[in-house]
């Protein structure tokens, strides 16, 4: 098998502040993905009337990613990470290749992706504890424990990690910055089903919570703010209901930036390597994306990377 029938990429591109953020995302992969910088990106925009305009759709083209428009998310339009979710499903029942990667639109790649091996998947734990759960007297206990019933397995199913930043021991919860799956599995068509279903049964981690959470994008408002966490619930059970063959991949990937600004003692601790894949969140835009930069060259990311980013910032929707 070829370098560029390895993998495809997924990820998801609509006609809002995520436009540009998914642009940068495939022009990294072009740029740093290494062995696997021509494979298929697939760039979904999942929900009607939030299509791109056609200068983004020809500087796709100029990057050779496919582009699909197509009503995915029907189900929970208020929660946009739901999109990935259903843009996934479409990509996994689609591909050709041996593994799908989902990414979230606000990352990149600064280095070659290394696939998992010997595995069906490849991710990395929840950075802060959140609505994960600690074990039944966790206040998000019942919530996990009800999507598991309907998806027709125990809760002892899920194995306890680490969180990444917290370092809290709970039940497996993984970030959905960077998912990696082997496409034969099927476990994004059962990740697709149990989070339609769990939103059909009205199953909100945070229902009743009055929260308004930051995501990339800005605020989200409290409707998608009970939603929050719900995707990658539904994910963790999709995984070790389908297989036991997980990896968590090393600190090198899916950097949470935004957590590293907040504690600059954590951009000093011992890492793998220079940082592959970063999860930026808001910081590419003015006025933070100098700040980004610094804690970026920090983590030892190399000058002429650095320079090629700083080039391309700040983002503007």
């Amino acid at each position: 098998m070829s370098h560029t029938d390895a993998l495809t990429f997924v990820l998801c591109i609509e006609n809002n502040a995520i436009r540009a953020q998914a642009l940068l995302l495939c022009e990294s992969i072009r740029q740093f993905g290494g062995r696997y910088r021509c494979a298929p990106i697939l760039a979904v925009a999942p929900r009607a009337g939030l299509g791109i305009d056609a200068d983004t759709r020809r500087r796709l083209d100029l990057l050779d990613v496919e582009y699909v428009e197509e009503p995915l998310n029907r189900v929970c339009l208020e929660y946009g990470s739901a999109n990935r979710v259903f843009a996934a499903a479409w990509a996994e029942a689609r591909a050709r290749s041996e593994w799908i990667v989902v990414l979230d639109s606000d990352t990149l790649f600064l280095d070659e992706l290394d696939l998992p091996d010997g595995v069906d998947v490849g991710v990395r734990p929840v950075d802060l504890k959140g609505t994960a759960t600690e074990g039944p007297c966790d206040p998000f206990d019942d919530y996990w424990t009800q999507l598991a019933e309907i998806k027709g397995v125990s809760l002892d199913c899920l194995p306890f990690v680490r969180t990444t930043v917290c370092d809290r021991r709970v039940r497996a919860a993984y970030n959905g910055g960077l998912i990696v799956v082997r496409r034969e599995r099927g476990i994004l068509r059962v990740w697709a089903d149990l989070f339609a279903r769990s939103v059909a049964a009205g199953l909100r981690p945070l229902r009743g919570r009055d929260l308004n959470i930051r995501a990339s994008t800005g605020f989200v408002g409290a409707e998608a703010s009970e939603y929050w966490g719900s995707n990658q619930a539904a994910a963790a059970l999709a995984i070790w209901s389908t297989t036991t063959r997980v990896v968590e991949y090393p600190d090198t990937y899916n950097v949470p930036l935004h957590l590293l600004m907040e504690r600059p003692d954590l951009t000093t601790r011992p890492r793998t390597s220079p940082v592959v894949h970063v999860h930026y969140h808001w910081l590419f835009t003015a006025p933070y994306y100098e700040s980004a930069l610094a804690t970026l060259r920090d983590l030892g990311t190399e000058p002429e990377r650095l320079e090629w980013l700083r080039a391309r910032l700040p983002l503007t929707s």
